[in-house]
């Protein structure tokens, strides 16, 4: 028995839907990372992540360097501020910056099998990049954030970005994996930047 093409279309609509309603999307959330070296495991640092409506904050901390980047996705500049010893430095950029690397390809690396990160399933996809860079991804699909672009290379990925690789031209592959994730309310605090405290630079 041939089946209708309308019942044919209606069930194809109601699948997808289904997949959509699936993925939970948080206006609110904290990521925190651990940053090694891929190769030896060696700890380099930290790095957190704050979500809150369209705006976003990320902490990366090592030995040497604390580096906070702050950004709305409806404006078109970004405030990055740095911590060098007891230097302090505040810069305004254009974001996304101009003359960023064009994505060259996307593809799942490993499209029948996920790993657990943090409870959820993740699937793995391969990010290539013009400049040579290649990101390897771990992202879910059962919950996504108001803002995913807290890595500019993360723009196409459908999920929230649990764990990735960042395999550079040459040098060391770095590795950042989550170890916390918290959907509590953010203060608007976080935001907030005490310009007292910096340097201005161009």
């Amino acid at each position: 028995m041939q089946r209708s093409p309308l019942l044919l279309l209606a069930f194809l609509l109601y699948s997808l839907n289904t997949i959509q309603a699936q993925t939970k999307i948080v206006g609110e959330c904290t990521l925190n990372f651990s940053i090694t070296n891929a190769l030896n495991n060696d700890t380099i640092g930290t790095k957190a992540v704050f979500v809150k409506g369209d705006q976003c904050k990320t902490i990366l901390q090592t030995a040497h360097l604390n580096q906070s980047l702050y950004f709305n996705i409806q404006q078109t500049t970004a405030t990055i501020t740095k911590d060098i010893g007891s230097s302090h430095f505040l810069q305004v950029i254009n974001y996304p910056p101009q003359n960023q690397p064009n994505l060259i390809s996307m593809k799942e690396t490993m499209p029948d099998s996920t790993m657990k990160i943090l409870g959820y399933n993740c699937k793995n996809v391969e990010l290539k990049w013009s400049d040579g860079i290649v990101y390897q991804v771990w992202y879910t699909t059962e919950i996504a954030a108001t803002v995913n672009t807290y890595e500019l290379a993360f723009k196409e990925i459908s999920g929230l970005v649990l764990a990735y690789i960042i395999i550079p031209v040459s040098g060391n592959s770095i590795q950042y994996k989550a170890n916390k994730i918290d959907l509590s309310p953010i203060s608007l605090s976080q935001f907030n930047i005490n310009t007292t405290l910096y340097q201005s630079i161009d």
